[in-house]
């Protein structure tokens, strides 16, 4: 993963200055931010106080934007209640913005809010800036997205044309679902951050927006955002992936589509299928990429059907396996029902991790015994005790009662980590996956209660000497009795020489 969050990084270093990330009609529609404060069906603005008017004549006609800036600045200290003031601001702004001036051009637009709460100009503004400054701060990307969604439930101003308003709600409003998917990615919420990038993406009115930054960076965060569901959603990731990987630049691209290569394998290649799955580009993959490639293809077509993979085998097929693949014991239990049909969302889990069965077995093991081949009876025997224990969790009652006949009442050794202990009993993590989840799979309750002081310990690693009695399915839980510590071994006494010293 750190591979796909550096290339996100790379990216978006490719906006080397502060404004040049913006989309291009929206720099457009902003590079005149507030030069029109009031527009011409509201009236100009009428100052009577003529040392007030030569003020502000004298602000507004500076040249270049540093020095207009300070005039501005200036007049609006001297006259904070100037029915200029909302003109001024505006123009003070994108004083601020011709200079690069982030943290100025921000103050400028918060100021402009104030004193006039719908102006879209200064709300885009706050809004990108924040967003794009906050590096993981997440105080700045909770107020991009407070001001995202002011601004996208903010009215028109009455002094604004509807053209006017049009063209900037149209800017403007991809950089709001921007910055409020960027907000929900930082919290984690990927549904909410899935709904803004694709609110982002559909607002775009032209597709070849989203083939340059930001839209084609948030393309590339939506298809993470699928991958980061439970369960993961890999049919969107890897059409979202592969389509930022078209229009991203070397060595971006290369980065990007070998993340999609990947997921496609995941939701594609069956386990099984090796030629698939060491391919460097599967089949049907090159299809996907042509789609992507379409800039009108913003979003899958109906043509973006990749087929996915069987589904896998499901514990108890698994567990079933394991005692149709001993020799002798093919067709001791009849094979579990097939697998329900998988949405090909994710891999599956390794065997070595066994799913919680759907219902629990008694606790105590079933009281018949299964009749079963000698040689098979032997082989069963020699399976490794965490293949038996995935059985008992996860197998069909007929395979847990196969392998349960063949360690039923037997004594053996068995070595694990404490999870807690009583006098009489301890509670043993024994597979490497109950050792790792600190879980107990193994209750050994001792032939002879512990003196207080010699009760293990938590985190001690032990070998008992016990006599399985029980389990129970779900939780996953081996009884056994009789406990007891192995007798020391007893190494033999090393007989040293005796040298003999001759006196003379």
């Amino acid at each position: 993963m750190k591979k796909l969050v550096s290339a996100s990084v790379m990216l978006m270093s490719v906006c080397s200055g502060m404004f040049l990330c913006l989309p291009a009609n929206a720099q457009q529609s902003f590079s005149n931010a507030g030069q029109s404060g009031q527009p011409a069906n509201c009236g100009a603005v009428t100052i009577k106080d003529p040392v007030e008017y030569n003020a502000y004549n004298n602000a507004i006609t500076q040249s270049p934007a540093a020095a207009k800036a300070q005039a501005i600045e200036a007049f609006l200290k001297q006259y904070p209640n100037s029915v200029a003031k909302t003109d001024l601001l505006g123009q003070l702004m994108a004083a601020y913005q011709q200079q690069n001036d982030a943290a100025k051009t921000l103050d400028a637009a918060k100021r402009l809010i104030e004193a006039d709460p719908n102006n879209l100009r200064a709300m885009t503004f706050v809004v990108y800036l924040d967003h794009t400054q906050a590096n993981g701060n997440q105080q700045m990307l909770d107020e991009a997205a407070t001001y995202a969604q002011k601004g996208l439930n903010a009215s028109k101003d009455p002094c604004m044309s509807q053209s006017d308003y049009d063209q900037v709600k149209d800017a403007a409003t991809p950089i709001f679902y921007s910055a409020i998917g960027a907000d929900d990615q930082a919290k984690k919420d990927y549904k909410g951050e899935i709904d803004a990038y694709t609110k982002e993406l559909q607002a775009y009115k032209n597709p070849q927006q989203t083939t340059v930054i930001p839209g084609l960076l948030d393309t590339y965060y939506l298809g993470q955002a699928y991958l980061q569901e439970d369960p993961k959603d890999l049919k969107n990731a890897v059409w979202f992936l592969t389509r930022a990987a078209q229009f991203a630049k070397p060595p971006y691209q290369a980065q990007i589509e070998t993340a999609a290569v990947y997921w496609y394998k995941k939701y594609h290649c069956a386990q099984n299928d090796a030629t698939c799955v060491n391919s460097a580009t599967p089949e049907g993959f090159s299809d996907i990429q042509q789609l992507a490639s379409s800039q009108a293809n913003v979003f899958p077509p109906a043509s973006y059907n990749p087929s996915p993979a069987p589904p896998p085998p499901s514990p108890a097929e698994l567990a079933h396996t394991a005692i149709s693949s001993t020799t002798g014991c093919s067709s001791v239990t009849p094979a579990p029902p097939p697998a329900p049909a998988a949405n090909g969302a994710a891999g599956a889990a390794p065997a070595s991790t066994p799913a919680p069965a759907a219902a629990a077995a008694p606790a105590a093991a079933p009281g018949a015994t299964p009749t079963i081949p000698p040689d098979c009876s032997t082989n069963l025997k020699n399976l490794a005790l965490s293949d038996k224990e995935f059985i008992l969790s996860n197998g069909d009652p007929a395979d847990q009662q196969v392998v349960w006949s063949v360690m039923n009442g037997v004594t053996a050794q068995v070595p694990g980590v404490v999870v807690s202990a009583t006098a009489d009993a301890v509670q043993l993590a024994v597979t490497q996956d109950a050792q790792q989840s600190n879980k107990a799979d193994f209750t050994i309750n001792m032939k002879t209660p512990f003196k207080e002081a010699d009760i293990p310990t938590a985190g001690a690693k032990v070998t008992y000497i016990a006599t399985f009695a029980s389990y129970t399915q779900n939780p996953p839980m081996i009884v056994m009795n009789d406990g007891e510590a192995p007798a020391p071994e007893h190494k033999p006494v090393a007989h040293h020489p005796v040298h003999h010293t001759t006196h003379r």
